[in-house]
């Protein structure tokens, strides 16, 4: 029965309208190393809506497909999302968004007092170096997630669900 109580308010309270005029936000992943981060992505990609999933690679990584279907629960049947090389990115990356880096360096402003705008282009980078550099100079601005306890990084999922809701809480709240 709570199953079941639980599902049907999600559903109801899933949505809080008005999200229609919402931009959608494209999302780079910079090497990513494990088809369970790459599914783990693609899931959070339908979760917001995103409008693409760009997976930048330099060499074909080897997934397999029925990984990736497997970890991201379906959702990469349901995201626009491809792999691509690094030089072709800045060549299709769209003009009318800003893009900004999840990744820590010397110049990144606190993702917390950061505004954002409507139209947002993410990268977030390999789950061991982060994202290279010739990627991080395509973007206006970089953003870090403030760690408070011990450990000192978080999983690259988990970082860009941080930088997606904390957009989409902030857009939502201009609506």
């Amino acid at each position: 029965m709570a199953i079941n109580n639980s599902y049907k308010l999600f559903t109801e309270k899933r949505k809080h309208g008005g999200e229609q005029h919402l931009a959608r936000p494209v999302i780079v992943a910079d090497r990513i190393l494990s088809p369970m981060n790459v599914g783990a992505i693609l899931r959070l990609a339908a979760n917001i809506n995103a409008a693409k999933v760009w997976f930048v690679y330099d060499e074909d990584p080897g997934f397999r497909s029925y990984k990736i279907k497997r970890t991201s629960s379906g959702a990469s049947e349901k995201v626009d999302w491809e792999m691509i090389s690094t030089e072709k990115l800045p060549k299709i990356l769209p003009p009318d968004h800003e893009v900004i880096a999840i990744e820590t360096t010397e110049d990144a402003q606190d993702i917390y007092t950061t505004a954002f705008p409507n139209k947002v282009v993410f990268i977030v980078g390999n789950e061991r170096f982060g994202i290279q550099e010739k990627l991080i100079k395509l973007c206006s601005r970089k953003v870090f997630i403030p760690i408070p306890g011990p450990i000192s990084s978080l999983n690259v999922s988990h970082a860009l669900s941080v930088g997606l809701f904390e957009w989409y809480r902030q857009v939502h709240r201009k609506s």
